[in-house]
């Protein structure tokens, strides 16, 4: 005889079941219209190189667009706006200047207020 727990695990088995839209007559494969991203929110393979639900494709768009950055002005260390040369952007090295304008600006404020230096150090205690 089946115990409490048990007729509630199977109760819950077939519930869970009952909610999946995949079956052995309708399988989660290449062909299935819902495995495509097709423009729907169930889709994440990969049709006309969109991979993602559809709102997955329209972040992904979103953000691209606002990407500064692509072929024809890669990120790198002649990238003008990779450089730390006074803008708020750029975060490389230029002349022992590392981080974007506040980053610079912020690091100079801290140390100009700090008692402790070469000829001064921390307390010895």
């Amino acid at each position: 005889m089946a115990t409490q727990l048990e007729i509630l695990a199977e109760k819950l088995r077939k519930e869970v079941i009952s909610k999946n839209s995949y079956n052995s007559s309708n399988g989660y494969s290449s062909v299935n219209k819902n495995a495509l991203s097709d423009g729907d929110e169930r889709g994440k393979g990969d049709v006309n190189g969109q991979v993602g639900s559809s709102i997955d494709i329209q972040n992904r768009i979103d953000n691209l667009g606002r990407n500064r950055y692509n072929n024809g002005n890669e990120y790198s260390s002649v990238n003008k706006d990779a450089l730390s040369d006074g803008d708020e952007r750029g975060k490389g090295d230029v002349n022992g200047q590392v981080g974007s304008l506040t980053d610079i600006k912020t690091r100079t404020d801290v140390v100009a207020r700090n008692k402790f230096n070469e000829s001064k150090g921390y307390p010895d205690f």
